[in-house]
């Protein structure tokens, strides 16, 4: 399974490929320039060599075993270069179909087309299997859009995904989705939770759903204060079993994944010293969602210790099971009154 550069240095050499034969006296002026030239012809050829080559070695060997059932993108936020591994072949999306939904509405927030005080009547038949609190709470509360999205991407809570996309509108989230110039991602399930074999899931790929985060850390189409916001939200977010095992604790990282019967996916920012980069990873068939999930702890070991030159450790397997059912810690952030406080969301180590 071949990796892919989608942004690498191209060249323009001769076409025979061969030094020129004009004759050059061979006086001390020429030997130097001879050597001149031959330094700028190596370091030529070295900056054709594709970036992170190392990376893309390390990538190819650990996902080279499954085939299609996993796609890989890395984007490198200093340089702009990519590395993808079936990077535009689609996948079910599951929970990572939200940051697009979240994009979407501080977007036409940004624009002042969208209200994010905007109230919602949450019903009783609003409820959700999966992720999150509301589903624990009695109906016939009002919440504001801003904090059905904020419970969206934190707590991956399904049921308050479903009222922001309905506020929102599919029709609006999918305009926006092609504005970004995303061919292949769709955004049509509200609950997030149909799966394959159905035709009316979520669908993107990995390469598209890197685009989407780079454009929120770029503020393409956002203000400064709604791009921090959106990246504060994916930082706060509870569940850490992918992205974050490959990488040293304290570093910041900004993500959401998802997860649905043999799909795992997680798509984020990772911000060192060295600078910043995205990773999308997705997968999709595998029998065991343990074995997934340290392919996806691997590939962002890899990411990081190559980008960065440093080391992170051997990542740890556990058989701990990926609940969905947020901890008691995560159910605080809801008031007697069933209203959403503004408590922010500590990161747990463990997720």
């Amino acid at each position: 399974m071949p990796h892919e550069y989608l942004a690498p240095i191209t060249l323009n050499p001769s076409p025979s490929g061969r030094r020129s034969q004009t004759s050059t006296p061979l006086d001390e002026g020429g030997k130097k320039w001879s050597r001149m030239r031959a330094v700028i012809i190596l370091l030529l050829l070295f900056s054709a060599l594709p970036a992170h080559a190392d990376l893309a070695t390390r990538v190819q060997r650990l996902t080279a075993p499954y085939g299609n059932k996993v796609g890989f993108t890395f984007i490198d936020l200093k340089s702009g270069r990519q590395l993808s591994v079936n990077g535009s072949r689609e996948y079910p999306a599951a929970s990572v179909a939200k940051v697009p939904v979240m994009a979407c509405a501080l977007h036409l927030s940004d624009l002042g087309q969208l209200n994010l005080k905007k109230k919602v009547l949450f019903r009783e038949s609003d409820k959700l299997e999966g992720a999150g609190v509301l589903r624990w709470l009695p109906a016939g509360q009002e919440y504001t859009l801003w904090n059905l999205l904020r419970l969206m991407i934190t707590l991956s809570d399904n049921t308050a995904t479903r009222l922001a996309v309905n506020t929102v509108g599919t029709t609006e989230i999918n305009s926006y989705v092609k504005e970004l110039g995303l061919r292949q991602t769709r955004v049509i399930d509200p609950t997030m939770l149909v799966e394959p074999p159905a035709t009316n899931n979520n669908l993107t790929t990995p390469d598209e759903m890197a685009k989407v985060v780079a454009a929120i850390y770029c503020r393409r189409g956002f203000t400064k204060g709604a791009a921090k916001q959106m990246i504060t939200w994916m930082n706060y977010q509870r569940y850490r079993w992918g992205i974050w095992r490959g990488v040293p604790p304290g570093t910041y990282v900004a993500n959401k994944t998802g997860q649905l019967e043999g799909i795992l996916n997680d798509v984020g920012i990772v911000y060192t010293k060295k600078g910043d980069y995205i990773l999308s990873i997705f997968t999709w068939g595998f029998p065991k969602v343990r074995e997934a999930r340290i392919l996806i702890n691997e590939l962002s070991r890899a990411a990081y210790e190559e980008y960065t030159g440093k080391k992170t450790g051997q990542v740890k397997a556990t058989k701990r099971k990926l609940s969905r059912r947020p901890s008691v810690k995560s159910r605080r952030l809801l008031g007697r009154s069933g209203r959403v406080s503004s408590h922010k969301l500590r990161s747990s180590p463990r997720r």
